[in-house]
């Protein structure tokens, strides 16, 4: 029987289809560097993983599954291709498991992808239209980065690095936000957009977003939050309009101004698909989030939040956002992810983390990218002024030793900080 083996198992993205191909009936193996709680999930599915890559894990009746984390030199790889195996790389695989869904509902942007996922999938669930869903993080709702529905509607994010998108074929597509970003792979912000052009044509409608006018709209329908405020603790509502209608209020029960943003693309795809009013309404006033998304680890006597905002306009919102409701000092311990987007965006970053008060620099999060001194932690360190460590044991033990009862903590990377985030619960 053909095995689909997947190297890098436990990414957020591999995982879920993991699983998704094991409901199937698919036999389904995977190998990864450590246990961990995505990995254990699935071994409790039935799904063998195999710690350690080692061309043994590979053998000749296998499809082998590789992510862009995944280097030329990998030993599985170059086994794959010594015995000449089919190999696709995630978005390839992602492309195939959503043909055999009817609706493909697809979210793209450089930011909010996930969140807007998560939103999407609870207005669905709450509509009683059982959907499938693969998220690019884990959603509170049903406490996994996959939810396996019927196979009339597919919901997913569509992440833009080396063009993995274009594999879908999206009924409703969503482009939330274009920025510059994976620069390593486009090399400038004009591939960026001509990328996300691609991604529209293969969609049947596109759903786009006026940041400005607080409007997400496509074709000759849109969605307008009027009268945005401000209500507590860095939540917001709005009055909602589908064109001149007014729908009646959304409150939202996620921080930050930008999620009104997030919240209306969801709207607007819900409202394309029959989702009466007081359905989203109600799916987003109890809206549960997503873990690592503003995720609030402690309340007392310290505000502590992990979140996954690795861009400078992630931190930036993070920072404001929070700015909103805490007028205490606030501190910010941040793990750079990869050196080419540090390099590239580095005059960004500075701006952005001198929005904290105080200022911690974690080493760099490499992913798929070897050492660049020009692009580091330590250059970004020593031009903010920040403290700097070489491990997350050594930044708990001198962030704690800092922290005082009044002051707030945002724990911000894409890579492993959320180890650090787990030190300091388990305080």
């Amino acid at each position: 029987m053909n095995c689909y083996h997947f190297i890098g198992v436990g990414g957020i993205s591999m995982s879920a289809l993991a699983l998704e191909l094991k409901r199937a009936g698919f036999s389904v193996q995977g190998s990864d560097l450590k246990p961990t709680e995505i990995t254990r999930k699935l071994e409790s599915a039935g799904i063998k993983v195999f710690y350690g890559h080692k061309a043994s894990n590979v053998n000749e009746n296998c499809t082998v599954i590789v992510t862009n984390a995944i280097s030329e030199d990998n030993p599985e790889l170059i086994e794959a291709k010594l015995l000449n195996l089919k190999i696709l790389t995630r978005g390839e695989l992602l492309g195939e498991v959503s043909k055999r869904f009817k609706n493909v509902i697809a979210i793209s942007g450089a930011h909010g992808k996930t969140t807007t996922t998560a939103m999407l999938a609870e207005i669905f669930i709450a509509a009683n239209k059982n959907p499938t869903v693969h998220i690019g993080g884990e959603s509170k709702s049903f406490n996994s980065n996959l939810r396996l529905g019927e196979k009339k509607y597919f919901i997913c994010e569509a992440c833009e690095y080396k063009n993995s998108f274009l594999n879908l074929k999206a009924n409703v597509g969503v482009i939330l936000n274009i920025e510059p970003e994976h620069l390593d792979f486009f090399k400038n912000y004009k591939n960026v957009v001509r990328s996300f052009e691609k991604f529209q044509k293969n969609c049947k409608k596109c759903v786009k977003i006026d940041k400005k006018h607080f409007i997400a709209y496509t074709n000759n329908f849109y969605v307008q939050a009027k009268n945005v405020t401000h209500l507590k603790k860095g939540k917001y509502g709005y009055d909602l309009f589908a064109k001149n209608a007014y729908l009646g209020k959304i409150y939202l029960n996620a921080i930050g101004k930008h999620n009104v943003l997030n919240s209306l693309a969801a709207i607007c795809v819900a409202l394309l698909y029959k989702i009466d009013y007081s359905t989203i309404c109600h799916a987003l006033f109890s809206y549960k989030g997503v873990k690592r998304r503003y995720e609030i680890i402690s309340e007392h006597p310290n505000l502590i939040v992990c979140d996954y905002a690795h861009h400078p306009t992630e931190i930036k919102k993070i920072i404001l956002s929070t700015r909103k409701f805490c007028k205490n000092k606030i501190i910010v311990a941040f793990q750079p992810h990869t050196y080419s987007r540090t390099k590239t965006l580095f005059k960004e970053f500075i701006s952005a983390l001198n929005l904290a008060d105080e200022i911690h620099i974690i080493k760099t999060y490499s992913a798929r990218e070897k050492y660049d001194a020009s692009g580091s932690a330590e250059r970004l360190a020593s031009s903010l002024n920040a403290n700097y460590y070489g491990g997350m044991k050594s930044a708990y033990n001198a962030i704690s030793k800092r922290l005082k009862s009044d002051n707030t903590l945002l724990i911000l990377g894409a890579g492993n900080i959320d180890e650090l985030a787990e030190m300091f619960r388990e305080k």
